[in-house]
């Protein structure tokens, strides 16, 4: 083990032992008070729409507060509110606003730790220096304001405290997984989600990928189309009925487009489009994928039909959408 390493461990150890040999004087003497109760009240949980997550200073580098995470429900759906272009709306993983629901609103029992001004100094639970979760409902309805400070020595509890009450408790760590992550954490970047129903592989009977002329922004010549049509239980291009479509590779190359996703959003539309991908379904309705030119970073951006949101996919995931004919022939 070299110097710098067992420095590092000398310093964490000094550091827990400082304090643990703080928190004896702030903490109040005594077997510590436990009681069980949810942070959140769980018949709350209908009225919120409104969540707003700010990450502890200290987590930032220059020791400042950052930007919180906005999330606000429209129509039943968690959306998070962007900071680039004004006003914008993002999607989210649905799932991951429910666990953190859960995790407010779920019972359990937190020992009564202090109530001084010195133990909120010392544990971080003031105002302004804490990781905070506040839950908002109807016009602005206060539901909960929750203050998250420094774990304990072992790392596996956190102490926390309502804005507005003095009482500090500890308990599992289940929030600081979300206080302290990125944004781009919350991002839903799969193509598909808006849906109001997933795309199912056996629903579209038609796939279109086109490669575009890109001389200039309104050249919209097609250089190269493929059209894939569902037969039976296989495939064909159509006006080649004698080509040997290679299924297997046409359903797995579906079910790829279906569930792709990109790896972070845009904010500025494709100047010309390079390829496009449009899926006909069975009702008669259809979706189309056009993707821009790739950039020098190789990455390329992505707009879908029917929705205002640019995605940006690398290069590797450009090459596994728009597949050329020789990819489905046997």
């Amino acid at each position: 083990m070299n110097f710098k390493k067992k420095a590092a461990i000398l310093s964490g150890v000094v550091a827990a032992l400082a304090l643990a040999n703080l928190l004896t004087f702030i903490f109040e003497p005594g077997k510590p008070k436990t009681s069980s109760f949810a942070w959140l009240d769980p018949s709350l949980l209908v009225a919120a729409d409104y969540i707003e997550i700010h990450r502890s200073p200290g987590a930032n580098t220059n020791g400042t507060p950052g930007t919180p995470v906005v999330l606000v429900r429209r129509n039943n759906r968690w959306l998070l509110r962007g900071s680039e272009p004004q006003g914008s709306e993002l999607p989210v993983k649905q799932a991951r606003v429910e666990d953190l629901l859960s995790a407010l609103s779920r019972k359990a029992a937190y020992p009564k730790r202090a109530f001084s001004s010195e133990a909120r100094a010392a544990l971080t639970l003031e105002e302004g220096r804490s990781s905070r979760i506040l839950v908002r409902g109807g016009a602005g309805l206060p539901l909960l304001d929750l203050l998250i400070g420094t774990a304990d020595a072992l790392g596996r509890e956190v102490y926390l405290r309502k804005a507005d009450q003095n009482d500090i408790y500890s308990g599992e760590d289940l929030f600081t997984v979300y206080t302290e992550s990125k944004r781009e954490s919350w991002y839903d970047l799969k193509f598909f989600q808006t849906d109001k129903a997933a795309i199912t592989a056996d629903a579209v009977q038609q796939a279109e990928i086109r490669f575009f002329e890109t001389s200039s922004p309104e050249d919209k010549a097609v250089n190269e189309l493929l059209i894939l049509r569902r037969q039976r239980s296989g495939w064909i291009i159509p006006g080649e009925e004698g080509a040997e479509i290679d299924s297997i590779r046409a359903e797995s190359w579906l079910r790829t487009v279906l569930e792709a996703e990109g790896e972070d959003f845009g904010f500025q539309t494709p100047a010309v489009y390079t390829k496009s991908i449009t899926l006909r379904l069975g009702d008669g309705s259809s979706r189309t994928i056009q993707a821009g030119p790739e950039g020098g970073d190789n990455r390329g951006s992505v707009v879908l039909s029917g929705s205002d949101l640019v995605y940006i996919i690398p290069e590797w995931t450009v090459n596994r959408l728009f597949r050329e004919r020789s990819y489905f022939i046997q």
